[in-house]
């Protein structure tokens, strides 16, 4: 693959030398092991794509879990003779910031780069988009040279170096009407600075950049003096910038008309929905707006299904745990759940089953509180608590429905429980969430709740207890300090060497980037439906389950750090014991 440069100096000295002969893509792929050229040849043939269709090869690829987005982006740059940039770290001048606007780089997804003898260095994730060279070439009356770049790359460089500029355009270009102290923005008055293009754009790059960052929220968060924007990567939250306070009423605005609120009420807290489209992926969002004593602070919660909507394959399973997961799942009857905190990826687990099963022709109907994603397959009943329509009355109603498959988004209560125990038994299989911390509290968990023990017994098919930990940079990872009580605790040997990421730019200075799954996977046996009875201990269910071949979650994340793919800090942080 083509040389990674890192900086202006290697770029240059890259763009002088000779450049590299084409080198058909199929061939590159198959010698890297990625995909064989038979089953590209199959793929390009079902999507009717050409190889040389380079964008939609990649995404395609990518979507297929065959290769991420910066290897393939290499291999593209070495099939077009190319070099290949790392943007990361990689420094930029404002004199060439000011050659191509923002609007420009986030529409045609590219990042002017330097200047090399007069010409214009741009990295482009699709270089021989001729269309937009040649606009490139109008607008800065220069010659552009190419060079590649992952797409993702380019769209956190565009979100570092033009977002501190977006809101100095704002200042200077709308009409901003700033309330005096006591004195509430008017509805006409909020709705003019919603309305007005700098507003409309500012919002949208906020969005853009929180989805580009792979932000699973965006905190908008007023202080005395400014307002904080801040996103959530990673489970972490993480400041990203503070703008002028000035500019709060305009934002919050634009954001209460984009998901249905009143934009003339600042006294009480408000939710909404919102939707907008970026690149052809939809992003679905949930909005809450909070007063507060400096104004009204706004959570944005990004619900983006081409990151979260998984396969099966793509959750984490082990090869064996995947294949038992499946067959627990086309079973004509019983219960699995997924148990773990607020917030540790249990409707992705559960979507990934339901992608899994919903092509083998079943009827799948999902009760949820609120429908997150939207699935086409599959029957999604939001519950309204308000007027009395909850997950015990809405099982009640759907069983008529002839389901072969039930997803219960949570079981909170016991005449939930109970209804969606006797669901099972009755020739469905009901998938659902508790929170519990481990697999086997949770059986005790159910008896707790008042469910007869030989009803627990009969219907529970499997648990699978689960937890995200962050994942070690690649690009800065060192040797990680454990000290001796840490080691004691988790058992860890003497010389037992372990690492992290440090932090640097491609991490937001983290030291991680990503997060896996960590879980353990009981499956009730014969010798475990024994043991469920009234005054059943939740340590013998595990000893038996371990026995039974369950990984338990601690020793499942201790092993993951000794794969270099996380931190003994992270495996401390998720332990069970």
């Amino acid at each position: 693959m083509s040389m990674v440069c890192t900086n202006r100096d290697e770029l240059k000295a890259c763009l002088r030398a000779d450049e590299g002969m084409p080198v058909d893509i199929r061939k590159l792929l198959a010698e890297g092991g990625y995909v064989s050229e038979g089953l590209l040849a199959e793929l390009l043939e079902e999507h009717g794509l050409g190889s040389t269709n380079y964008a939609a090869l990649g995404a395609l690829l990518s979507q297929r879990g065959l290769v991420d987005d910066e290897d393939f982006s290499r291999i593209y740059a070495s099939s077009v003779g190319l070099p290949f940039v790392r943007l990361q770290g990689f420094q930029i001048e404002a004199e060439v910031l000011e050659v191509i606007s923002v609007d420009i780089a986030r529409q045609h997804v590219l990042m002017p780069l330097m200047f090399c003898d007069d010409k214009l260095v741009v990295a482009m994730h699709d270089p021989m988009d001729h269309d937009s060279v040649a606009l490139l070439g109008f607008l800065s009356g220069r010659v552009v040279m190419e060079v590649v770049a992952s797409r993702t790359d380019i769209e956190q460089a565009i979100s570092r170096y033009y977002s501190p500029t977006d809101d100095e355009d704002v200042m200077k270009d709308l009409s901003i009407f700033s309330p005096q102290t006591g004195q509430e923005l008017t509805e006409a008055e909020g709705i003019r600075l919603a309305e007005e293009k700098p507003t409309v754009r500012l919002v949208h790059h906020i969005i853009v950049d929180a989805v580009n960052s792979r932000a699973s929220d965006i905190h908008i968060r007023p202080a005395e003096n400014h307002v904080n924007l801040l996103f959530r990567i990673d489970g972490t939250l993480i400041k990203i910038r503070s703008f002028s306070k000035t500019l709060l009423p305009a934002v919050v605005s634009r954001i209460k008309i984009l998901s249905g609120m009143n934009v003339a009420e600042h006294r009480l807290p408000q939710d909404g929905q919102a939707r907008v489209e970026h690149h052809r992926r939809v992003i679905d969002m949930r909005v809450s707006v909070i007063p507060s004593i400096y104004g009204e602070s706004v959570v944005i919660r990004i619900l983006d299904k081409s990151m979260s909507l998984r396969q099966l394959s793509q959750v984490g399973f082990s090869d064996k745990d995947r294949h038992l997961f499946s067959t627990l799942l086309r079973k004509s009857h019983g219960m699995i759940l997924v148990t773990g905190p607020t917030g540790c990826g249990k409707s992705t687990t559960l979507y990934a089953a339901l992608q899994d099963v919903i092509t083998t022709g079943n009827n799948i109907i999902t009760v949820e509180d609120p429908v997150e994603y939207h699935v086409d397959g599959l029957m999604q009943i939001q519950v309204n608590s308000a007027i009395g329509y909850n997950f015990a009355r809405a099982l009640r109603h759907i069983l008529r429905h002839d389901p072969d498959v039930i997803m219960v988004g949570e079981i909170r209560d016991l005449e939930t429980a109970r209804m969606a125990v006797e669901s099972s038994l009755t020739g469905h299989i009901v998938l659902s969430t508790l929170h519990t911390n481990s697999a086997a509290t949770s059986v005790t968990r159910l008896i707790e709740m008042g469910i007869p023990p030989y009803l627990v017994n009969t219907s529970l098919l499997a648990i699978f207890a689960q937890r995200l930990v962050r994942k070690n940079c690649q690009y800065c990872m060192e040797e990680e300090e454990v000290n001796e009580e840490v080691r004691q605790l988790l058992g860890i040997g003497p010389d037992e060497v372990f690492y992290r990421g440090k932090g640097c730019e491609h991490c937001h200075k983290t030291g991680y980037h990503g997060r896996m799954v960590v879980y353990e996977l009981l499956t009730v046996s014969s010798a475990l439906r024994h043991m469920i009875h009234p005054d059943a201990e939740a340590a013998e269910i595990e000893e038996q389950a371990v026995r039974d071949g369950m990984v338990p979650l601690t020793e499942m994340a201790l092993n993951a750090a000794r794969e270099r793919k996380t931190s003994i800090e992270e495996v401390f942080r998720v332990r069970l014991t």
